[in-house]
């Protein structure tokens, strides 16, 4: 019994030292015929993500998947939410409870970043809109289907359609009426969007168009509420 415990614990330091040198030493492109995923972790070090996205997308979707996760996770951490919305619109949005934060996330950085109420803004709407499409139809295949978050990322959707569709508005003059309407339509979902932006947008929309008492009561409403803000 003795032997053989020494014997089992040879086999498993020569285990730990083949690993670490293989981490160390090997080529990353030999190591990946050895151990991919620890091969996958080590370009995740070293920041490589895409090689590390290209060689999970040869395994399965959890693993692909895994990574796009970490990727958006870093690059979220780095302010770049548009980078992660364009990698999850490429790869697709997966009803992974795991990621509802992430998406969540991407959701609220959107639309509270400044620079977002003009045409050029469209293709930003849009993408975010995919992601969140894609999302919702395969929430209706999983187990979370009608669930609270279900419902949230729903309204999410319906949000970023409403801010896809008014900048697509406001690149044609005629439809300047459209794009206001559009920003007071998103007045009923100050709960998940920036309420002062909201009443800003709206009534600056309002007064363009020639709605004065429209604009008066939402730009006083943005008054108030940036006051509260400051006190």
């Amino acid at each position: 019994m003795g032997l053989r415990r020494q014997a089992c614990t040879r086999n498993y330091l020569l285990f730990v030292i083949l690993s670490v040198c293989a981490r160390t030493f090997f080529p990353l492109f030999q190591l990946v015929g050895v151990d991919v995923m620890a091969a996958l972790d080590m370009y995740v070090e070293r920041e490589q993500w895409e090689k590390c996205l290209e060689t999970a997308a040869k395994q399965n979707y959890k693993v692909l998947h895994k990574y796009v996760a970490l990727y958006a996770t870093h690059l979220i951490q780095e302010g770049s939410w548009d980078k992660a919305v364009a990698l999850y619109v490429q790869h697709g949005t997966p009803a992974n409870s795991q990621n509802f934060n992430i998406y969540k996330r991407l959701f609220v950085e959107m639309v509270n970043v400044a620079g977002m109420n003009n045409a050029e803004a469209y293709s930003s709407w849009a993408d975010l809109r995919d992601l969140l499409f894609n999302l919702c139809e395969n929430l209706v295949k999983s187990s979370d289907a009608n669930t609270p978050a279900h419902e949230e990322f729903e309204t999410m959707l319906l949000v970023s359609h409403y801010y896809a569709t008014r900048a697509a508005a406001q690149s044609i003059k005629q439809l300047d009426t459209v794009a206001a309407k559009l920003s007071i339509s998103l007045l009923r979902h100050t709960d998940i969007i920036p309420a002062d932006k909201a009443f800003y947008e709206a009534g600056t929309a309002a007064k363009e168009v020639g709605w004065e008492n429209m604009a008066f009561i939402f730009l006083n409403r943005f008054l108030d509420l940036t006051d509260v803000s400051f006190a």
